[in-house]
């Protein structure tokens, strides 16, 4: 059970402060959407092995570290990481689009991405608000909906497989079965965190 409760923290905490403090620390911010969303896609994208695990959180930490050396790429991957999000839970909403899923989400986030380079300030704040809105509501809603569904995930005694069981639990059944609330609550909240932010600075 810790490791779930563990899981559901750091994602829930990390989209609150993407969510709400995005722009005013807009690289620490990046830095850990970048590093969650190389993350999640690579563990989701392997076999949930050690090394996997391994190999996914590197790459995280590579593509984090890097990603604060040009500000005009960090905003093109928040954007990329808002336009994925929402270009998921449009493929999740539109029947039989499902066999384009990925083409969808890799093409909203690329014309999202290269929208926000073009309107950086607004797109800051957009990105990084839908952005941890969709963290801090797809695990929110898991935690309250599916509790007992995400403890039978868990593999006692491995971190690292329960958090690759979980990526792949909340990014799939339980975003499939659950499309229209997460929407409608991460569009809500991502409204709420772009108000919050609007008055501070992005420090470049």
């Amino acid at each position: 059970m810790e490791f779930v409760i563990l899981y559901l923290l750091v994602n829930i905490a990390a989209g609150a402060l993407a969510c709400f403090m995005g722009k005013r620390l807009f690289y620490i911010v990046l830095g850990v959407l970048v590093f969650l969303g190389v993350f999640n896609i690579a563990l989701t994208a392997t076999d949930g092995s050690p090394a996997s695990f391994v190999i996914a959180a590197v790459l995280g930490i590579i593509a984090a570290l890097l990603s604060k050396y040009a500000y005009k790429a960090g905003v093109f991957l928040i954007g990329f990481f808002a336009g994925a999000a929402l270009g998921f839970f449009i493929g999740m909403l539109v029947p039989n689009m499902s066999d384009y899923l990925m083409i969808i989400v890799v093409l909203a986030g690329a014309l999202v991405g290269l929208a926000a380079v073009r309107w950086c300030d607004l797109f800051v704040r957009i990105g990084t608000a839908y952005t941890g809105a969709s963290f801090l509501v797809s695990n929110a809603l898991a935690a309250v909906l599916a509790f007992p569904q995400l403890l039978e995930h868990a593999v006692p005694g491995d971190a690292m497989a329960t958090f690759d069981a979980l990526a792949g639990f909340i990014g799939g059944e339980f975003s499939a079965a659950y499309s229209t609330p997460l929407l409608i609550g991460t569009l809500l909240l991502a409204i709420a965190g772009v108000v919050v932010q609007g008055n501070t600075k992005v420090n470049k």
